[in-house]
């Protein structure tokens, strides 16, 4: 059983990952009003989310790299993985929720943990499962250690807002961590969310891929073949 239950969260994630930025845009554009609402500031946070909403169809974009002759090279980002959304005693809900988006909108598979607002968490966690967001890709650990939750297998990155003291805390203890290493997206700015705003904020929840097809095997120019006989 616990086998299959892995295997079925796996696929889950994974279909999250392809469906690519602009469709699972859908998805969080339907929560984002109602997750608005639970900031303090909803007129401030719809535009902050609809800011970064914006941007899918720039992660959805392949680019073209030269390559040998007779393949295609497309440069393109996906998530980078199994993401934690931290929230310190010192950070704001919009700041919270503000990275929360961003990791979801960039394919990865999130762990929401902010225990000093439980239950903003619950409530957003709440919110985009209604929006069709699956439990398999978004989880709230408000009830576990931060420190213990640093040491999950395969972390790929965590999202941190809080003060710098709070952010540093994070990074030092993800440094005594083994196995690959862990990135951290720390936004400080509780009132301006500068951060959020920078134009490669985004592109810090994903990695680049190339995808590299055999143009001259699917009917390119057949005579490149011969050129080693």
């Amino acid at each position: 059983m616990a086998t299959e239950f892995k295997k079925n969260h796996g696929q889950v994630c994974e279909t999250w990952r392809l469906l690519g930025a602009v469709n699972r845009a859908t998805y969080l554009q339907e929560a984002a009003p109602r997750m608005a609402l639970l900031t303090g500031d909803a007129n401030k946070a719809k535009r902050l989310f609809n800011h970064l909403l914006s941007a899918a169809p720039m992660l959805d974009e392949e680019h073209r790299m030269t390559g040998a002759t007779g393949e295609s090279n497309d440069l393109y980002v996906t998530g980078r993985g199994k993401t934690m959304v931290v929230g310190g005693e010192s950070a704001r809900a919009m700041a919270v929720l503000g990275q929360l988006l961003a990791a979801l909108l960039t394919g990865n598979e999130v762990i929401l943990h902010c225990p000093s607002q439980d239950e903003m968490c619950i409530e957003a966690a709440k919110i985009l499962y209604e929006a069709g967001i699956s439990d398999d890709v978004l989880s709230v650990a408000n009830d576990s250690q931060t420190v213990t939750l640093l040491y999950i297998d395969r972390l790929a990155q965590v999202a941190v807002s809080g003060n710098r003291q709070e952010v540093q805390a994070v990074s030092q203890e993800l440094a005594k961590t083994d196995g690959m290493l862990t990135q951290v997206i720390s936004v400080t700015d509780m009132d301006g969310l500068s951060e959020m705003l920078t134009p490669d904020y985004l592109y810090r929840f994903v990695t680049e891929r190339v995808k590299t097809i055999n143009t001259t095997a699917i009917g390119g120019n057949a005579s490149l073949l011969e050129l080693g006989t």
